[in-house]
């Protein structure tokens, strides 16, 4: 059984159009070594072209949707490329109805592997009205897995609010988290054939819990980490990663 390193980290640009990504992240995900990296809040800056080069330079093969977005949220994957085989992207329309998704199916060692980043968006002055639409982008985002069968892996920021270990799809009545919360992602992943994976200790987000690794094949080690912080050119301001790096073990 072949065993690689996931990550997923979402690094904060935002939609800020001019903001560049700066340099330590892609000197922190170099020293992750991972196999497969997901990076989710992802904006094509003016300096895309130079960090995907970086990362190329260091053996990765870079997947990202290439329709023009502008200067929105996207999803961009990195796979190692010894790793890269029959590839495909697949994408879904990256508009208000729809989550930031980006889909990768690779051959790995001749097992198929679905690769599938996205962050569910978050926005708007009604928060009941903001939670009910979360919801609608988890059901577009399961009606766009593969099939049940299919080697799968789904990493990214769910913004799926606070939860304590023991809460249930109940525990928030009267709350915008009735609509959408971590126990009913849980819950309509379950359904779908995937099993949600989330760090026991630590948070990814100030005091939540937000960025998951979900599968249907064996997933391990997973957990979160804050070391960036400790880069002397980490500066704590948009552009700069406001979540923890979420790392995990797949086996194909």
């Amino acid at each position: 059984m072949k065993k690689l390193k996931a990550v997923t980290w979402n690094i904060n640009l935002r939609s800020k159009k001019g903001m560049l990504i700066p340099d330590m992240v892609c000197k922190e995900l170099i020293r992750l070594e991972a196999h497969i990296i997901c990076l989710t809040e992802y904006v094509k800056t003016d300096n895309h072209s130079q960090f995907c080069s970086n990362l190329q330079t260091n053996g990765y093969t870079i997947f990202e949707d290439v329709r023009t977005i502008g200067f929105g949220n996207e999803i961009i994957i990195a796979i190692k490329n010894d790793l890269v085989n029959d590839c495909q992207v697949i994408t879904i329309d990256n508009d208000d109805n729809n989550p930031n998704f980006l889909h990768v199916r690779v051959t790995i060692e001749g097992q198929e592997l679905n690769i599938i980043g996205v962050r569910i968006k978050v926005g708007g002055e009604n928060i009941f009205q903001d939670f009910k639409h979360r919801k609608s982008q988890l059901d577009k985002l399961i009606s766009n897995l593969p099939a049940t069968h299919e080697n799968t892996i789904v990493l990214g920021d769910f913004n799926n609010g606070y939860f304590k270990q023991n809460d249930d799809i109940h525990s928030y009545q009267g709350k915008a988290r009735e609509f959408y919360s971590y126990p009913l992602l849980k819950s309509e992943m379950n359904k779908a054939g995937l099993t949600v994976h989330t760090p026991s200790e630590e948070t990814s987000w100030k005091y939540c819990k937000l960025d998951h690794i979900i599968g249907n094949i064996p997933i391990s080690n997973v957990c979160y980490s804050w070391r960036f912080l400790e880069n002397p050119d980490y500066q704590n301001k948009v552009s700069f990663p406001d979540h923890a790096i979420l790392a995990a073990t797949i086996s194909l």
